[in-house]
């Protein structure tokens, strides 16, 4: 009998204290784990490779499927030149060398693809084709050969 009483002062020291972990771990895995809002920045779409579906963002102008590569151009309603002063805007590439612009098809989106090197770092700037907005950063780092190394991987 004076072992049940023990047993019984003993569970009910420990109910409480499980009552307050089966409370404390949930809310805690909710925090960790809730994300702010988005912001409108494009610095807070720079890609850092964890969980992230690639690319994030939607364009101002959806490719149709059955269109090619050589007819991209007529979808587009900025230059490859307005693309560039849009991407060299961001202060994350600013003072930058553009090493090469492209209009792609990036997940259905019509975007210009602007490759920026800022020191030993390239940047891969996705510009939306519509409204020269900056959609994406995407940072790798330039080795010595000259080549980039994708961050992502």
């Amino acid at each position: 009998m004076a072992k049940e009483v023990k047993s019984m002062k003993t569970w009910k020291k420990a109910l409480p204290i499980l009552a307050l972990a089966m409370f404390l771990v949930p809310m805690a895995f909710f925090v960790v784990h809730a994300q702010s809002p988005a912001t409108s920045s494009a610095a807070a779409n720079l890609n850092d490779g964890v969980n992230e579906q690639y690319p994030n963002y939607a364009g101002s102008i959806k490719v149709p499927e059955n269109i090619r590569d050589q007819q991209l151009a007529t979808l587009a309603k900025i230059s490859p030149d307005e693309a560039k002063a849009s991407a060299l805007k961001d202060p994350m590439v600013a003072g930058g060398t553009v090493t090469s612009v492209s209009l792609d098809n990036e997940n259905g989106n019509l975007v210009y693809s602007v490759k920026v090197v800022k020191g030993s770092t390239s940047y891969d700037v996705k510009v939306d084709a519509g409204t020269g907005s900056i959609l994406f950063i995407d940072q790798g780092i330039e080795n010595e050969v000259g080549t980039v190394e994708n961050l992502e991987d």
